[in-house]
């Protein structure tokens, strides 16, 4: 795929091997990804929580952060909820068999913004699952980045790949990927030079116009934006491929005027 999405450890040529830390950053996206669907609304729930403990705590609010009264109805209610997701959350992860069913897909997909039919989804999963289960195991989401991180012709199918490279960004997980959170894996592989040139065309314009910060940490993007400069790069890489180059010339030949 387009290498202005690619990542490595340090400065190099730029190269489709898929790298230690690459690796790293797979693993734990496949893990988010891992009975996703399942595991959202809970998040959700904790995230809530703690919320409403922080708030509770927080100085100003009748309690020091070491003065909460244990007593508190409405506190061991909470913390007791807490801990309910959090056991909930681990057994969850720690199931011998983790995969990724197609509501999962379709779920992280609508938590990134992007609403998509069922039909969207089977070709989602379509592109991963060699094994034809219905399922995505570890062997066949990491053979999917391999293949895509390896593509030179631009016709690798790239959907799922892309929304995976996204949640690598996203370290936060915030939904949106800061220049700071791509700089650095973007230096990695493609080097100074082509990294700039590769920020510019994800927070910037492809036509070369200056980067607009908008949100945190230098600039930030969201996945639809990804998604359509992701897009647009592996177009132009089957463009300069040897495939995309003859059948261009095909056309430019077939479109001539009769003599």
């Amino acid at each position: 795929m387009p290498n202005t999405i690619e990542t490595k450890e340090t400065p190099s040529t730029p190269t489709g091997t898929v790298t230690s830390n690459e690796l790293k950053e797979l693993k734990r996206v496949f893990g988010q990804l891992c009975y996703f669907a399942e595991k959202a609304p809970k998040k959700d729930k904790l995230k809530e929580i703690q919320e409403k403990l922080a708030e509770i705590r927080r100085p100003g609010n009748g309690y020091s952060s070491n003065d909460v009264p244990d007593e508190s109805d409405s506190m061991n209610k909470l913390e007791a909820e807490k801990q309910r997701l959090e056991d909930e959350l681990k057994t969850i992860e720690s199931r011998p068999e983790q995969h990724i069913k197609p509501q999962d897909t379709g779920i992280a997909m609508k938590v990134l913004g992007q609403r998509i039919s069922k039909r969207e989804i089977q070709d989602l999963m379509w592109e991963v699952d060699e094994k034809v289960d219905g399922v995505i195991d570890w062997e066949e989401f990491h053979l999917m980045f391999k293949r895509n991180v390896e593509d030179t012709s631009g016709l690798e199918p790239s959907s799922f790949y892309y929304m995976v490279q996204f949640m690598i960004y996203d370290r936060n997980t915030n939904g949106k990927v800061s220049i700071d959170e791509s700089m650095n894996m973007l230096y990695g592989r493609l080097g100074r030079a082509r990294m700039e040139v590769a920020i510019t065309r994800l927070f910037g314009g492809e036509d070369g116009s200056p980067i607009v910060e908008v949100g945190n940490q230098g600039g930030e993007i969201d996945f639809a934006r990804f998604l359509a400069v992701s897009k647009t790069e592996q177009r132009k890489l089957f463009q300069s491929s040897e495939l995309g180059r003859n059948l261009a010339e095909k056309k430019r030949k077939g479109g001539r005027s009769p003599k």
